[in-house]
């Protein structure tokens, strides 16, 4: 895990947040700067951590697939977020 105070993880994830809502990063971006930079964890390391396979938080990194909303829970999880579907 990267060495970092609870400002620079409250930073990185900010900044994520804000970059999903802007349309600046779609949800595998996100993903791939939280495991990268928030935690420095390989995808082996993380998908161990999230208990999905490599290749399926590869294929979300990429944008390769269309997850479950409870596949992209596993994924944000460690980083205290959760992805809620909205309807009007």
């Amino acid at each position: 895990m990267a060495n970092l105070s609870i400002e620079q993880r409250r930073a990185i994830l900010t900044a994520v947040n804000e970059q999903l809502i802007s349309g600046e990063l779609i949800l595998g971006q996100a993903v791939y700067k939280i495991r990268t930079e928030l935690y420095d964890m390989s995808q082996g390391q993380y998908s161990r951590l999230i208990g999905l396979s490599e290749k399926t938080l590869r294929d979300i990194e990429k944008g390769n697939t269309d997850p479950k909303l409870s596949v992209l829970n596993k994924v944000f999880a460690p980083a205290g977020m959760k992805i809620i579907a909205y309807s009007k």
